[in-house]
């Protein structure tokens, strides 16, 4: 009775992440210039994930009350999937500043450094992956989404040589929307950080070890 808890907890935080999916993806549409692509959604669901990551939460706190009726495993399931939902949540949150950012630069009509869509495109491909590692309970594509995250920083990195490159002989306004770029892309960068840190969780929950790089 107790597995088949932890079973419907584990179902919920797969409904969390593929919330956080679309979310991801409706960023990357906008990042793209997409007109069609959906603000409004992007904000409501973060309220969504928001509260669906405290209902698992609670729920795993109440089934650790009985632990000891658990084995090691179960006990480390329940110990990181709220941490998992937690990561999930704040993907979303950073999400959701992206998405109005390249809501603003859609609307007055600013381009979009290339980089940027590529990055939202990584963690795109790095959150579908999350979510059939914790589906399978997969070791060795944990691992994998490590390697993805070195795309991400790669380009956050190439992005800012670029912008921070003659800052202070821009005029006030162009500086102002470089900035906004480099904030842009440090969200991105931090959605990378997100999906690994769920990766190693997810490695832990499966292998009871740990990876420290």
């Amino acid at each position: 009775m107790k597995t088949e808890s932890i079973t419907l907890i584990k179902e919920e935080v797969l409904t969390l992440g593929r919330m956080v999916e679309t979310t991801v993806y409706e960023v990357t549409r906008l990042l793209k210039g997409d007109k069609k692509a959906d603000l409004a959604m992007v904000e409501r669901q973060e309220e969504e994930i928001n509260k669906l990551c405290q209902e698992i939460e609670e729920k795993c706190v109440d089934l650790l009350m009985e632990r000891d009726s658990f084995g090691a495993k179960e006990i480390r399931a329940l110990v990181s999937i709220p941490l998992i939902a937690a990561k999930f949540e704040r993907l979303a949150d950073h999400a959701n500043r992206v998405a109005r950012f390249a809501n603003w630069a859609i609307e007055d009509e600013i381009e979009i450094p290339e980089e940027l869509p590529k990055m939202a495109a990584t963690v795109y491909h790095m959150v579908q992956e999350l979510l059939l590692c914790f589906l399978t309970d997969s070791a060795s594509k944990a691992k994998e989404i490590l390697a993805s995250d070195n795309t991400v920083d790669y380009l956050h990195d190439v992005l800012s040589k670029k912008l921070l490159s003659n800052l202070g002989e821009q005029e006030s306004a162009h500086a102002q929307m470089r900035a906004q770029f480099l904030f842009c892309s440090r969200f991105l960068e931090r959605m990378g950080d997100a999906c690994t840190s769920i990766a190693k969780r997810v490695y832990f929950l499966s292998t009871g070890e740990r990876i420290f790089n």
